[in-house]
Formats: C-alpha cells, structure tokens, sequence
C-alpha cells in the first residue's frame, strides 16, 4: 500500500557494535549489577577501565556460592579452600570500602573462620547494612559483635550456626522485621526473651532449637509477630517450655520432638497453623482461632489422649488437612468433626489414610468409630472432600461412605486411589472399590 510518505533512511550506525551500556550512570550500573552474584558482578572489573571498580559500589555482597560446595566436596582440603575464602572476602570488602551494603550473605563449612567471621561482620555492620545472613557448620561455638545487637538498620537478620548470644545490656532492633535464628546458643532464658522483646516492629520469627541451646523456658511475646515457625529438637528426657503470647499472629508452624509443654494465648487473627510432632489439648486452645490447621501423623497420634471433653470447639475452622502416621487409629477424627461446626474443605493428603507394614506386605489396619450424631459440619457446612493414596481397606471404605451419606451440601469428594501399577490385581480390585462407592453416592443422592 502507498502512504505517500517515503520510509525514513536508516542510521549509519546499526549494526555498529556501540557500548551504550557502559555510558549509563554509576547508579544505573549498580542496579544492574545487584542482579548478579557477587562473583558475577567481580568478574566485570576485566571489560574495561569504565567497569574496574563499579562493581564496589553494588549494595548486594553475596559469599555462599562459590565455596560452600568446595567445602563440602573435600573436608580435606578445608584449610586450603577457607585460606582461598579469607583472601577473596577480605578483597572484596577492601575495594568495597565504606559503601553502602544493603545485604551481606556469608556461607562457609569450617572451623576456622571464627575469628574472620566476626571482623567481617563488623565490617558491613558499617556500612548501614540492611540484610544480614550468617551461615556456618562444624565449627566451635562463636560469639557475634555485640553491634549486631544495636544495629538501627537491620531490616533482616538470619543466625544459623553455633553462635553464642552473649547480648549486651542495651539491644535495639528499632527496624527488625525478620528475625531467623537456628542451632543458636543463649546465655540463659532470660536472653532469648530479651532478645525478642528488643524487636517492636518484628514480624516473621523462625526458631530452630537443639537441646544444648542452654534455654528450659522460651517465652515468646511479641505483640507485632505476624507468622512464626518453631521447631525443637531436644535430647531424650529433656523438659522444656514453651510460652507464646502473639495477639496478633497470623501463621504458626510448630515443630517439637519431646513431650513438653506448649501454651499459647488465643489469637483471633491467626489464619493458618501447622503442628507436627506433640501436640497437647492446652496447646490447642490456644489456637482455636485459626481457619486453616494442618496436623501430621505425630499430632493425631498424641491427640488421642485428647477426647472430646477436652477438645476445644474451632468456631472459625473452614480447612482441615489430616496426615498419618504408622501409630494412628484415627480415633480424634469424629473429635475434629464435632468440634469445627463450619469446616468446609477435608483434606486426608498424599500422607494416605493407612501406611504399609514393614515387611512391605499389607498395610496396618485403618480403625475409626462414627459419632454417635452426625456433626454440624457435616450437615450445613462440608463443600469438600480430599482422599488420596486411597487403598480399599474396609475402614477407609466405611469412612467414604459415612461421609458421602450425611454430607449434605457435599459438592465434591474425590478419591485418588493408591498406586498398584506392579500389582495388577490389586488395581483391578481398586478399580471395583472404586465402582462400588460411586453406585453408593449415587443411591444416596437419590
């Protein structure tokens, strides 16, 4: 088609190799380098005498990448991989001068960097640092500079090695928002409540304890903690305590391993929670709030102890996902029906309904007792229910059907059968279970 308009010349210039990147401004080409590694972003010191030093002015200084898998290839060759670590860091650090450093990731796997993790460390905290991330394995414990602890610009800040919290007498996280703290070790109980208290505006909490941590009693209170994530490991025997006093949680995964007492105050924000491991009725009153609760094998287990008299009615539970475990008979699940009279969604995850014997022949039995009346929920509320890994044990059978006959607003059940692709009479038999649970919502539909 003629426009009429002749089509504009094209420039001499493309197709000329032109480096307009390297025209652009320090603070451009920062940006573009925080993109990067920080060995990525070295690397750009050979282009040329533009790119030499740009590199030290980007805000993200990042040493886990490249030694970490050195160290743990070869434990031999510790000493020689961590001497190459120092140099590099020290380097860095050195032409990065007085920069501002909006995150600072250190990874290493030896012992023998104590005493240069703490200088450098002290070398960013300097620097206005924002993000600081600490990691280290097989190594003596450790103090941390006490300017860790009074640093005014920490945003985030995540521990994890055997660092001893040795805390001076004024700490202030006036900016802490999350705070990560794992295989730690306090000076007492009183530290790790000081430590928390220290952080007004702190909202995500993730504690990873051993048994050694030097902490009986940890005492969580925190008005402004939004999510928090707790897990123990403790030694055989070992009594511990936990409190928590979070108003306004939003999310909770707790984790614990020992038979120790757990409170928490009720939260009438908290949405969802994840408890694997020991769960006890005192602890679930606590978090009879929440709307969405995930429990693994080991909290059904331990929830047997809890019968009804003492199970707490969970007003605002609309989601409820039950794993299992090889102990489990399933005896606090009419429990769970009567006690969350607006559950919505069921969900019995890839966890199945019955795990396999530990000869591999069979699986343990699948023993459940029907309410006496049939819960609310399952009358005005149940939309959905989730069964996977589904084997056709009678048990499981008996509980489909129960569900299929009294849901009375059920709009969906699906059933995901469990895999006998090398046992084929096995599936065709599955695939009969299947048949006959169909045929029995169908009549009781009608």
């Amino acid at each position: 088609m003629d426009t009429g308009r002749p089509f504009p010349k094209k420039s001499a210039n493309i197709g000329d190799n032109v480096d307009r990147i390297s025209k652009l401004p320090d603070e451009a080409l920062c940006h573009i380098l925080s993109f990067l590694t920080t060995k990525q972003a070295v690397s750009t010191s050979i282009l040329s005498k533009r790119w030499e030093h740009v590199w030290t002015l980007t805000p993200n200084l990042d040493f886990s990448d490249q030694f970490s898998y050195k160290f743990a290839e070869d434990y031999s060759n510790c000493t020689t991989v961590f001497s190459s670590l120092k140099d590099y860091v020290d380097r860095v650090l050195f032409y990065h001068g007085g920069s501002i450093v909006r995150k600072f990731h250190l990874q290493c796997i030896t012992k023998d960097a104590s005493p240069n993790i703490y200088a450098w460390v002290c070398a960013v905290l300097a620097c206005n640092v924002q993000e600081l991330i600490v990691e280290t394995s097989f190594c003596n414990s450790q103090p941390l500079p006490w300017r860790v602890f009074t640093c005014k610009t920490l945003v985030v800040l995540r521990i994890n090695g055997m660092f001893v919290l040795d805390l001076p007498t004024n700490i202030c996280f006036p900016c802490l928002k999350i705070l990560s703290l794992a295989h730690v070790v306090y000076v007492d109980d009183v530290s790790m409540h000081k430590l928390f208290s220290s952080c007004p505006i702190l909202e995500d909490l993730a504690i990873v304890r051993q048994g050694w941590d030097g902490v009986q009693i940890m005492n969580i209170s925190v008005p402004s903690l939004k999510r928090l994530s707790i897990s123990s490991h403790y030694f055989a025997g070992c009594k511990y305590k936990t409190e928590i006093k979070t108003p306004f949680l939003e999310y909770i995964e707790f984790k614990d391993s020992s038979l120790t007492n757990s409170s928490m105050s009720v939260s009438s924000s908290l949405v969802e929670a994840r408890i694997d491991g020991r769960c006890s009725s005192e602890f679930l009153n606590g978090i009879s709030q929440v709307k969405v609760l995930v429990l693994s094998g080991d909290a059904m287990s331990s929830l047997n102890y809890v019968r009804d008299s003492t199970m707490p009615t969970f007003q605002n539970l609309t989601k409820l996902m039950l794993y299992v475990s090889e102990f489990i008979n399933w005896e606090p699940l009419p429990d769970f029906l009567n006690s969350s009279p607006k559950l919505e969604v069921l969900v019995f995850p890839e966890a199945r309904l019955v795990v396999p014997k530990e000869n591999g022949r069979g699986f343990r039995g699948f023993y459940w007792h029907s309410p006496e009346m049939e819960p609310e929920c399952l009358l005005s509320s149940l939309k959905t229910i989730e069964i996977n890994n589904f084997v056709g044990m009678p048990g499981e059978i008996y509980l489909a059907e129960y569900l299929l006959q009294y849901a009375e607003v059920l709009e969906m059940m699906t059933i995901r059968g469990y895999n006998f692709s090398g046992r084929p009479r096995m599936q065709k038999k599955l695939e009969a279970l299947r048949n006959e649970i169909i045929d029995f919502a169908r009549d009781s539909s009608d």
